[in-house]
């Protein structure tokens, strides 16, 4: 098939740069748009860095994973790497760089030498900036995707001091997810503790929702028989699942569009002609592609769909479903974020390219392109690239 020849055209890169807020921080477009002191990272040179998430599942999402929803929490479940990208300039970050992966080996050695701070030469003011910023990316690390809810969410639980403007959250848009989450967990709380418990004390255990230091919080977690170790991850997961199903309420018109055009005219290039030796392959990969988005969406709601009759089975009595599911809420979690942060990943670069009603239509390299930065952004799997 004939491709377009462009230097240095690298598809994970191209989904790092322009995959969306859930898949990676551009932390230096945040570093020219913050002062210094309001900035996530303590290290200068952190700052000259994007943050990405990576896929890596060791084997495909199974029905047994995606039906059974039983066993422990899965605390080291992480099939969603995290990684740093280090571009060669930070003027010119599409232009190349190197990654660093938080599950590679003495990943904290390669990350000091690659930013240039080598570890036998640091003061005690710049071994403790280090050593802050890598706890910052540890913490990143726990959660599947870097949307700023979450992210805030995260650092929150965790006693994190950081300025909340840098995430770039509206304040109007966390409260209204706040209390989306508050209403769908309310009669969990009003089934489970009605018939002990007071208004003022059922609102605290809502509140322990966002603060599982509180006591509350441990009642919560131990009457559905989970450990008091596992109340963050559990907390963390259970909102996360459910941030994401309000999620899917924003991307299901935008999937919609995107596999309309993918199966209509549209998706011909405007030169298929000149190219219809190659046109044959390039069909098959629209094919792959649509299968792709098609797979990612029946998983998501798979998992949605259970979490809503585990939750119906708890509100008509039957609590041992819900229970099971919310201790394997951080296995479940992840796929989850996957789906979704593919999904929206994949949603960015095609409106990124094509964009209706000016432009529907594009040539047989830019499809053919197109193509590859869905196939990258949409796959489980990817082999995990040192040079970007």
């Amino acid at each position: 098939m004939a491709t377009e020849k462009v230097k240095g055209f690298s598809p994970v890169l191209d989904a790092i740069l322009h995959g969306g807020s859930s898949v990676s921080i551009n932390v230096i477009e945040m570093a020219k748009s913050f002062p210094k002191e309001k900035l996530l990272f303590r290290s200068t040179a952190m700052n000259g860095v994007v943050i990405f998430k990576f896929p890596n599942f060791v084997d495909e999402v199974g029905k047994e994973l995606m039906g059974a929803f039983g066993g422990p929490a899965a605390i080291e479940y992480h099939p969603i790497e995290t990684g740093v990208y280090i571009p060669y300039s930070t003027e010119a970050p599409q232009d190349g760089g190197c990654a660093i992966y938080m599950r590679q080996k003495n990943y904290q050695q390669l990350l000091m030498d690659y930013v240039g701070l080598p570890s036998d030469g640091l003061t005690d003011g710049a071994n403790l900036n280090l050593s802050q910023d890598i706890k910052l990316l540890s913490l990143m690390d726990t959660i599947p995707s870097l949307d700023p809810f979450l992210l805030k969410e995260c650092f929150d639980a965790n006693g994190i001091s950081y300025d909340p403007s840098v995430l770039r959250l509206d304040p109007r848009e966390e409260e209204d997810i706040k209390r989306m989450i508050s209403e769908k967990i309310s009669p969990i709380v009003q089934k489970a503790f009605d018939s002990e418990r007071t208004t003022s004390s059922r609102e605290r255990l809502l509140a322990a929702l966002w603060n599982p230091t509180m006591p509350e919080a441990r009642n919560f977690v131990r009457a559905f028989g989970i450990a008091d170790s596992e109340a963050v991850a559990v907390f963390t997961a259970w909102k996360g699942i459910t941030f994401y199903q309000l999620q899917v309420r924003v991307i299901g018109p935008k999937i919609r569009e995107v596999l309309g055009w993918m199966k209509s005219k549209e998706s011909i290039p405007i030169d298929a002609t000149i190219n219809k030796t190659y046109m044959p392959q390039l069909q098959m990969f629209n094919v792959k592609i649509v299968s792709l988005i098609n797979q990612n969406v029946a998983d998501m709601r798979t998992i949605l769909t259970k979490y809503e009759n585990c939750f119906a089975s708890f509100i008509d009595g039957n609590p041992s479903e819900l229970t099971n599911f919310l201790r394997s809420a951080r296995q479940v979690y992840y796929v989850l974020g996957y789906c979704i942060s593919s999904l929206n990943s994949a949603i960015a670069i095609f409106f990124r390219e094509i964009r209706p009603p000016t432009r529907t239509r594009i040539s047989f390299e830019e499809t053919n392109r197109l193509y590859i930065r869905l196939d990258t952004t949409l796959s489980r799997k990817r082999d995990v690239p040192t040079s970007l």
